[in-house]
């Protein structure tokens, strides 16, 4: 599904593309075969094959054919393109297609005219039960020239670093677009989180019938369940057909429910339509992640996942701001924090339909396949989703199964999903403990309160300057990796800004625990939400990072895997936090999370040692020697 901008983009980009030179990239490993266009069909003469030590080293590649060429920007020189299945296994392939590829480069013409550019990957055509590359015979005993040459079908790729149409080469302010883009759509689904939990007004009491502060919070505690599991059904599926297919009926369906909560009559209504909300508002949370993959290259996502959390972070760290304002107006109904919800996500759908590129590779090769089609007249470009021998019902089935699988046998999957877990249980715990700490001990009002959410806030962009030092960290382990040789560098070096932050978590908890009394200044818990707030923004950012490169290519299914458990609890935890509160007392509660942070605070240094061990037992996650 193309945004409306982008289906006008996308042809113009392919049109100009075929009718203007190209140079030819260097270190391609062709046939080099000249190819040219005559009378609707590709005709070609064989050249010598190239020798060169480059091309012998892509010979080696196999299967997984290096394509590079003259870069844009100097950002491409620490990367290459790889053609890239997306969520194609190689089991759902042909079995007929499984010979040796060969990329083809160019398309050249005879006696001066238009050069044409076309990337590709030749393969066989599956002959009537024939092997691959069984030439026709004709009947004088020799071979059939033309037969072999329409035999031949060629796999649309992308031109390397030339090609404005994979997403890694688009102009860095569009990039940047997108990605505040995704931001601003991960923020409103978690504003949602926290903007409904600090509204308790008499309508409020007597909508639920009781006053009980744990039963108000029920329908904040089913959105974040909602958004937990959501993202296992829904994730999947963006692999398969792309994701601006799975953001805007996502969307649509998260305005619809949420508005059907902010119309809600009873605390049942009410509770069902959060967590429906909440299902299908999940779906942005686990693609954007995926999406940034799409977007960024390995070592540029050092800056676009930070760019990324701190905007979402935004979201829900702000809300409660709002929202206790609006409980406490007169002029509005408590009713409208819903609607400014849906008013936040009808801006994010309304920048999608309009303006949201499609960022999933295998998904703009199929559009570049059908349109080199439409414009060649030759119907053997093919994109690798169309080598296809299974159907679409059976690949989305296997892709809706995928998240479960990583979840039940991935190592690092359970590692992350135990760790984010615990560190959200407490950012949600420490959070809720607001009400008892500003209002009871420091004898806050309301409004006052949430603005001492803004401290976490606060915390949140102090880890900014942290980023260009782990992105120094980055850069010297790639050059460092190339130096030797290894084109893959390994997903530990995105665990720098976790060591960073993770001793702040315990930190902050043991401060605010034991220095939340009335005889001491009020700016002590603030600042220890300061140093909370950049503590779970480096863990966060480093987690997702890390599992996003460790299985870039099922992202969103490992990170749905991933958020499940972790939003799931946190649910749970908004709904017995102010019990512990009130049972445990503010110091025993914080000491008991900051025991729990102290136990998880090894985890990033152990994966970065020992993660190349942790990955070689997993069947998804490539180590190094793949």
């Amino acid at each position: 599904m193309q945004s409306f901008f982008q289906n006008r983009r996308f042809r113009r980009q392919l049109e100009k593309q075929i009718v203007v030179k190209h140079d030819k990239p260097d270190n391609v490993w062709t046939r080099e075969r000249r190819y040219f266009y005559h009378e609707g069909e590709i005709q070609s003469e064989q050249r010598e094959l190239d020798e060169s030590e480059p091309a012998r080293r892509r010979r080696e590649h196999g299967q997984r054919t290096l394509i590079t060429g003259p870069a844009l920007h100097p950002r491409h020189t620490t990367r290459t393109h790889l053609e890239r299945d997306g969520d194609v296994e190689r089991a759902d392939y042909d079995p007929e297609f499984q010979d040796d590829p060969h990329t083809i480069n160019s398309l050249e013409t005879l006696g001066g005219r238009v050069d044409l550019m076309l990337t590709g990957v030749e393969r066989h055509r599956p002959g009537n039960g024939k092997p691959n590359g069984t030439p026709d015979w004709a009947a004088d005993g020799t071979i059939n020239g033309e037969s072999v040459q329409k035999d031949r079908l060629v796999v649309v790729t992308f031109e390397g670093d030339c090609d404005l149409m994979d997403p890694h080469n688009w102009p860095v302010p569009r990039r940047l677009a997108c990605t505040a883009l995704l931001s601003l759509t991960a923020a409103t689904m978690l504003w949602a989180t926290t903007i409904d939990a600090v509204v308790f007004t008499p309508e409020t009491r007597k909508l639920y019938g009781t006053d009980n502060f744990a039963i108000e919070t029920v329908p904040t505690a089913l959105y974040l369940v909602g958004l937990g599991i959501g993202g296992l059904f829904i994730a999947p599926i963006s692999e398969v057909v792309g994701r601006n297919p799975v953001f805007i009926p996502s969307l649509s369906l998260f305005i619809l429910f949420e508005m059907g909560a902010g119309l809600a009559r009873s605390p049942a209504q009410r509770m069902v339509t959060k967590g429906l909300a909440g299902f299908f508002g999940s779906a942005p949370l686990v693609c954007s992640a995926g999406s940034i993959v799409d977007l960024w290259s390995r070592i540029e996502r050092v800056y676009a996942f930070p760019m990324y959390a701190i905007l979402s972070f935004i979201g829900p760290l702000v809300a409660p701001t709002p929202g206790v304002f609006v409980a406490e107006a007169h002029a509005v109904s408590w009713r409208f924090v819903d609607w400014m919800t849906i008013i936040l996500a009808g801006i994010a759908l309304s920048l999608f339909v309009l303006c949201a590129p499609e960022t999933y590779s295998p998904i703009l090769l199929h559009w570049k396949a059908k349109q080199l089609r439409r414009l060649t007249g030759d119907p053997r470009y093919r994109a690798p989703l169309e080598f296809k021998r299974v159907s679409f019902l059976r690949r989305l089935a296997h892709a809706m199964y995928r998240p479960f699988l990583l979840f039940a046998t991935e190592p690092i999957i359970m590692v992350f999903t135990v760790y984010l877990s615990a560190i959200f249980i407490i950012l949600y715990t420490f959070i809720a403990g607001y009400v008892s700490i500003y209002e009871k001990v420091h004898k806050f009002k309301p409004t006052q309160t949430s603005l001492a959410f803004l401290g976490v806030l606060v915390g949140v962009f102090l880890a900014a300057p942290f980023v260009p030092l782990a992105m120094k960290l980055v850069r010297r382990d790639i050059l460092r990796n190339r130096s030797q040789g290894r084109d893959y560098s390994a997903p530990e070096i995105s665990l720098y800004l976790a060591m960073f932050g993770a001793p702040a978590i315990p930190i902050a908890l043991f401060w605010m625990g034991w220095t939340t009394r009335p005889s001491i200044s009020v700016w002590s818990p603030i600042g220890s939400s300061v140093l909370l707030g950049y503590g779970v923004l480096c863990v966060f950012v480093s987690s997702y990072e890390y599992v996003a490169e460790a299985f870039q290519y099922h992202a969103a299914s490992a990170l749905a895997a991933v958020q499940m458990l972790r939003l799931v609890s946190s649910g749970v935890m908004v709904y017995v936090s102010e019990p512990m509160y009130r049972k445990l007392g503010i110091a025993w509660t914080l000491t008991l999370l900051g025991g729990i942070a102290t136990v998880f605070l090894p985890v990033p240094y152990l994966l970065h040692r020992w993660g190349p061990m942790v990955r070689r037992w997993s069947r998804h996650a490539p180590s190094e020697e793949e």
